[in-house]
């Protein structure tokens, strides 16, 4: 068997950080291993948290021990967040419960999905142990063409595709990988395989044909969006036309999802936005540039949204990763 590349473990521990900074250690933490998400629960004195991530390329599998808390994103958390990813959840020891389209209350060993393009409030009331498995949206779709078909469901612990796919996330630990005796691809064809039964077994008895296939069209309006939102001039009526349905039909797949064209359009040049504010790549740019570049016609315009929706100014944001090269816009704020 042709050895195996080197696999880089990243480990994190509030214990390594003075108690009063832990919550802002593990938050840094989830940001870097998963995307930005918000903390709140007991004191910091009475929180703990140990986590290790492997990144297997397109899946970073992560393990999570650690003392009650609440963690959650809302759309200023999304906006920040590199990419659409989704997320394999289950306990090994303590019950929990997830706000994700719906309220679900998850006991040891169940699993659940969650996509991180939809806000969500976790609560963990007892220690726990966790195994969260991130998935890049272009490996899931490898699996499942439409993966909503799974996102905020609970995953039964007792059903037979979800016991066996509970059974193998809970051998997964990220220190034992390195020396995992099988390619590691055989970790993702594995949890490709389930999901893809799991999501076979729940079309057996499907929903109503118009859910279903509003989710695909949400899909393909979403798609369409991500490679046109840096046009400014972009508007519903281009995205309908390029989906083949009417500007009508396209409002009405956002209002079943809780938002709108606007939001969403603005969520997505955000996101633009930030990554390029926040990389050493686009320093020599004014922000001003920046904001022409994700999609903002006006400079002012584009200050406003990123304070509302990413709870800083774009100047603000640059000077939290600026490098030397880096240019304000003086007139931003």
């Amino acid at each position: 068997m042709r050895a195996q590349s080197p696999l880089l473990i990243r480990n994190w521990s509030t214990s390594d950080v003075p108690q009063s900074q832990r919550y802002d250690y593990y938050a840094h933490a989830l940001a870097t291993a998963i995307f930005p998400i918000q903390l709140s629960g007991s004191a910091p004195s009475a929180f703990g948290v140990d986590m290790s991530a492997a990144d297997l390329g397109g899946m970073t599998v992560i393990r999570q021990r650690g003392t009650p808390h609440r963690c959650f994103a809302d759309r200023g958390n999304i906006a920040r967040a590199e990419g659409r990813t989704f997320h394999l959840l289950t306990s090994t020891r303590s019950a929990w419960t997830l706000e994700h389209l719906t309220r679900e209350r998850l006991g040891p060993g169940d699993v659940i999905m969650c996509d991180s393009s939809i806000p969500f409030n976790l609560e963990i009331g007892n220690d726990f142990n966790i195994v969260h498995v991130a998935l890049s949206e272009a490996w899931i779709r490898q699996w499942l063409p439409a993966p909503s078909v799974l996102v905020g469901a609970r995953i039964d612990a007792n059903d037979s595709w979800g016991r066996a796919l509970s059974a193998f996330l809970q051998s997964l630990e990220p220190a034992r990988l390195a020396d995992y005796p099988l390619p590691r691809s055989f970790i993702g064809d594995h949890i490709g395989s389930l999901l893809a039964f799991l999501a076979q077994s729940r079309s057996a008895v499907p929903p109503k044909p118009a859910k279903t296939e509003g989710a695909a069209v949400l899909d393909r309006i979403r798609d369409c969006m991500a490679g046109q939102s840096r046009e400014a001039t972009l508007c519903a009526a281009d995205v309908a036309a390029a989906v083949s349905i009417s500007v009508r039909s396209l409002h009405r797949h956002f209002a079943r999802s809780s938002t709108t064209f606007g939001a969403v359009l603005m969520a997505m040049r955000c996101a633009d936005a930030v990554r390029m504010l926040e990389s050493s790549s686009f320093s020599r740019l004014t922000v001003a540039e920046i904001g022409r570049r994700a999609g903002f016609a006006d400079a002012a315009h584009f200050s406003r949204v990123m304070r509302a929706r990413v709870g800083h100014t774009p100047n603000q944001l640059r000077r939290a990763h600026a490098g030397p090269s880096s240019r304000d816009d003086p007139k931003e704020e």
